[in-house]
């Protein structure tokens, strides 16, 4: 890290941490990986393997459970927090009084606002944003409270969306109105999802807005999201306070943790798939499941933290992933871009007539191109373009752009 602290302006260069934005560029990856499928078929694709039509598309989607899901997307929850402690930090250094924090997540809500409607229903930066305002609370706390006080919000965040999810076992009506839609899509709900996204830039839009009031009120507020959100955050912060976001835990004890948290979240993922088998998929396995998945992606998230860092230790070069990670807001918009380009009916109109293994080539073309311009791009320019916009609407001018003396 640099020794001096930039003042009236974010941190760039030097003055960042190199660990969080590999973390940080693997989680954008690892993501698309997964949400591709979303973006390009019915919702319930998503969670049932057994929809997809080929033996190998469904042994695709139970490798990205057992390596992808949850994991990453816990991760990058963790990291959103941690980048707030980190920017708290430095703002406390150089005694700046401007409500940074508060401008970033506000922001954060717009920017999120306009890709939950306009690109996809799946964002995040909104949940970040709106979350992200009550992390701000948790910025100065000591190191063993944001400990104690993150696992407490996270047993009782999961506990409340475990026992919200379970309720189609229980109710049959509750049964026969998600079942439709999270994992056994009737011939109608299919028609109708296919072609408000196989339709016009309206159609997808009007669609996707019903969707978003739904998500948000339905799964993000009464679902307890929000909750297991912000103590994601919250032990993001210990994580970094404590170290390991920094990168600075050692070979010895990194190397076992990542075996010992890897092995037990995916023998977690190991007895939710023989439930599943065993009950023939049945939806109310699945739902009953749901806290067990949530708890192996929690563990999987500090395994891959723990194993990345041993990675780290033995010298392990990630310069492209960091990259990729410092423009994590342009490269997660530009993946979204992709997914609904190949799908939506203005463009692509795939919508519901792909395969997963078609989408996992996209997904890989995808990460050799980031991988190849986000280093190019950061050679020439301080920030990522959209990483550029937020931190000058939040600063309120315009933040140095191009790097002196670039050749453009």
């Amino acid at each position: 890290m640099s020794g001096t602290i930039p003042s009236g302006g974010p941190v760039t260069g030097a003055d960042r941490i190199a660990f969080l934005d590999v973390l940080r560029g693997f989680a954008v990856m690892a993501i698309f990986i997964v949400n591709i499928k979303a973006m390009a078929m019915p919702f319930a694709y998503y969670s049932n393997p057994t929809l997809w039509a080929s033996e190998l598309d469904q042994h695709i989607a139970l490798l990205q459970k057992f390596l992808v899901e949850d994991k990453w997307r816990t991760t990058f929850t963790a990291l959103y927090g941690a980048g707030l402690l980190m920017i708290s930090e430095r703002l406390i250094a150089r005694d700046d009084k401007r409500r940074i924090l508060l401008k970033r997540n506000l922001w954060l809500i717009v920017f999120g606002a306009f890709h939950l409607i306009l690109i996809w229903v799946g964002d995040i930066l909104f949940i970040y944003g709106v979350t992200g305002l009550l992390a701000m609370f948790f910025v100065r706390m000591r190191l063993w409270l944001l400990v104690v006080l993150g696992f407490v919000m996270l047993v009782l965040g999961t506990a409340w969306m475990g026992i919200f999810a379970a309720g189609p076992a229980f109710d049959d009506d509750l049964y026969n109105k998600l079942a439709p839609m999270f994992w056994e899509p009737t011939p109608e709900t299919l028609k109708a999802e296919i072609d408000a996204m196989q339709g016009s830039i309206a159609d997808q839009i009007a669609f996707r807005a019903k969707e978003a009031v739904g998500f948000i009120g339905f799964y993000f507020l009464f679902g307890g999201m929000w909750l297991v959100s912000l103590a994601l955050m919250v032990l993001g912060m210990a994580g970094f306070k404590g170290g390991l976001y920094r990168g600075r835990w050692p070979l010895r004890l990194t190397l076992p943790l990542a075996v010992v948290a890897l092995s037990a979240a995916w023998a977690l993922d190991w007895v939710q798939i023989g439930a599943l088998r065993a009950s023939g998929y049945d939806f109310r396995v699945f739902s009953l499941n749901t806290w067990m998945a949530m708890s192996d992606g929690y563990i999987g998230a500090f395994g891959y933290a723990c194993l990345i860092s041993a990675l780290v230790s033995l010298g392990l070069k990630f310069g492209a992933v960091a990259a990729v990670g410092r423009m994590a807001f342009t490269n997660y918009i530009a993946c979204s871009l992709i997914g609904t380009t190949i799908a939506g009916g203005h463009a692509g109109g795939l919508y519901g007539e792909v395969s997963l293994a078609f989408l996992m080539v996209v997904a890989i073309a995808a990460f050799i191109a980031m991988l190849v311009w986000s280093p190019l791009w950061l050679r020439a320019f301080h920030f990522g373009p959209l990483e550029w916009l937020w931190r000058s609407l939040v600063y309120g001018k315009a933040q140095p752009f191009v790097r002196r003396g670039a050749a453009l």
